[in-house]
């Protein structure tokens, strides 16, 4: 191997270092709940209906409050309370949407997808004047147009980034930040408690009251398990954060527990 080449090997194999490190660093102080995490939230218009792009030029931060107040009720019950858990800040309104996902979710694809999706990220981040952020959030609004069906959201731990689709419209704001939430927490680590097949909550993780005698109905969603169990067999979306909570495991895997030591 030539001198140059061994140089730029090492210059690369030195930014992956540094990338891995820097990844590592922000995914432990995310999971240490020491600071409010820096989430940039993009409003995307995801059609072209009038409506739709009126909803997201109005798009406001307050209209994210809940969530913080999500975190800050449910984290006391594992002993210590994290408020503010998020610091948003909103980017510029859009119109540019991010690489679609691959039909067929095969590994070969995914990663494509997952590499086309870190850059428009980056690029996005690179685009506005704002502060870098720990998490980028992309929420793609579109009209409603008698289809029940918004498509799929992701949120990523790795690329830092979640794709949350949403209703433009106001009577869905309640349930669009029950997405949201869902997605962030993707972010920081947290798993899905529902069957892929047909959406139901996993017992007892996927419950928010596992130990509830008797066990039916439940009145609460795990956010991670996404629907509120009404009997063995089915269940119902929750109508706001209101009616969800973050349950044992969940806890576990953004960090709740690591706080017990510290109080």
């Amino acid at each position: 191997m030539s001198v140059f080449k061994l140089i730029r090997v090492v210059f690369l194999l030195s930014i992956l270092f540094v990338i891995l490190v820097s990844t590592w660093m922000t995914e432990r102080s995310m999971a240490a709940w020491e600071r409010p995490i820096l989430v940039t939230i993009f409003p995307i218009a995801a059609d072209d209906d009038p409506d739709t792009l009126r909803f997201v030029e109005e798009v406001e931060l307050e209209d994210f409050a809940d969530v913080n107040q999500f975190m800050e009720r449910e984290s006391q019950p594992y002993g210590f309370r994290v408020t503010p858990a998020f610091r948003f800040q909103l980017a510029a309104p859009g119109r540019e949407l991010p690489p679609p996902l691959p039909a067929q979710f095969e590994p070969a694809a995914v990663g494509w997808w997952s590499l086309k999706m870190r850059w428009w990220a980056w690029m996005k981040d690179l685009e506005n004047d704002l502060v870098s952020p720990d998490i980028q959030m992309f929420v793609l609004y579109r009209s409603l147009n008698g289809n029940g069906e918004s498509g799929i959201s992701v949120g990523m731990r790795k690329g830092r980034y979640g794709i949350v689709r949403a209703y433009a419209r106001k009577t869905t704001e309640s349930t669009n930040l029950v997405v949201f939430t869902h997605e962030l927490l993707h972010v920081l680590g947290a798993t899905d408690k529902y069957i892929l097949s047909n959406g139901e909550p996993i017992f007892p993780q996927g419950y928010a009251k596992p130990n509830q005698r008797p066990l039916f109905p439940q009145q609460h969603a795990e956010i991670m398990g996404g629907r509120i169990p009404i009997n063995s067999y089915s269940s119902v979306m929750p109508d706001s954060l209101e009616q969800c909570r973050i349950g044992r495991q969940t806890a576990e895997e953004i960090g709740f527990f690591d706080q017990l030591g510290k109080f």
